[in-house]
């Protein structure tokens, strides 16, 4: 039953205040304070030291990473600096087509390319493409030998074959369609060269020989000009070297004079108009058969050989290749 304090009474406090206990304190009793008390300082030493190990790996970890941030941007900065010297180096400076596939280097072979710093006198590829064009037109427009030796290098040595090659001093105009129709000039050596299209819409590329800003047409290397007419040596099977600017490629082929395959590698040549072809020979083993061979990325190459057929040939059409006079159809000083 209730009841109802009076003034008398003493009333309990409503609330009375929790004992503050750790619950991982164990109640010690009178057997055994000092192994109680021993245990908690081992305990508190090994926290300590676990503190001081783990604060003292961090800091160790923190000077790494920082070691690594400062020379990972050291290493950045100097890359970034290079690129842009390296970029202002090769601004400006023209590419030059190098590409096994360009015909132009087909036809000038592998001309030693200058060395050094340009002429002052050398016409820029702006000055050049526009006084070349000209000077393209004026030869693809011209219909006798008298127009074109003043368009030509080397006129005195050009100008007796010009007109063993026009015996009657005239012949039509090539024409043209197209100047650059390649798009690009190619520097070759000492000399650049421009794809052209006639105005029988066949692309031939044209050869420059450039002396003190002065502008010259190879003549030899545009016609494909070689010591005598195809079908004369043929039919004459002279056996001693005659100069002719073939197209080669290797073949297997082997017959007459040449069927032995164990001593001889066999090549077809075809002439620059690709109306005549025959089949060169060369011993295999001998350094002239190594150079002869194309190169992996390319399955012809153009070049002035020295031909001969061997005596009392029963054969047209299979010759000895005696020597490579020059790699390529445009010869650096003419012979």
């Amino acid at each position: 039953m209730l009841k109802i304090p009076t003034s008398l009474d003493v009333t309990p406090p409503l609330m009375a205040p929790l004992r503050r206990t750790s619950p991982e304190e164990p109640v010690v009793t009178e057997d055994e304070p000092k192994k109680l008390k021993k245990r908690r300082k081992g305990r508190k030493a090994a926290e300590n030291h676990s503190w001081e190990q783990n604060s003292h790996t961090s800091r160790s970890s923190e000077k790494r990473q920082m070691r690594l941030f400062l020379i990972g941007g050291a290493t950045l900065l100097v890359l970034i600096v290079t690129g842009v010297v390296i970029s202002m180096n090769y601004a400006g400076k023209p590419v030059e087509s190098t590409g096994p596939e360009s015909p132009t280097l087909a036809l000038a072979g592998q001309i030693p390319p200058k060395t050094g710093e340009p002429s002052q006198t050398e016409l820029s590829d702006t000055a050049f493409l526009g006084a070349a064009e000209q000077l393209a037109r004026k030869f693809l427009t011209a219909t006798t030998v008298e127009e074109l030796l003043p368009l030509v290098r080397h006129p005195e040595i050009v100008g007796p074959r010009m007109r063993s090659f026009y015996p009657e001093g005239k012949f039509k105009a090539y024409g043209l369609s197209q100047f650059n129709s390649g798009g690009e000039a190619s520097r070759l050596g000492s000399f650049r060269a421009v794809e052209v299209m006639t105005g029988d819409f066949d692309n031939k590329s044209m050869v420059f020989s450039e002396t003190l800003g002065d502008l010259k047409i190879d003549w030899e290397s545009w016609v494909g000009w070689s010591e005598m007419p195809w079908e004369e040596f043929r039919t004459s099977k002279p056996d001693e070297g005659k100069v002719f600017r073939v197209t080669l490629s290797p073949v297997d082929y082997y017959n007459f004079d040449f069927l032995d395959e164990s001593k001889w590698q066999s090549f077809r040549l075809v002439s620059p108009d690709h109306e005549h072809s025959l089949y060169g020979y060369a011993e295999k083993g001998t350094a002239l058969e190594q150079r002869l061979r194309p190169s992996a990325d390319s399955s012809a190459v153009a070049l002035m050989l020295s031909l001969k057929f061997p005596k009392g040939s029963s054969s047209n059409d299979q010759v000895e290749i005696e020597r490579i006079v020059n790699e390529g159809w445009v010869e650096e000083e003419s012979k």
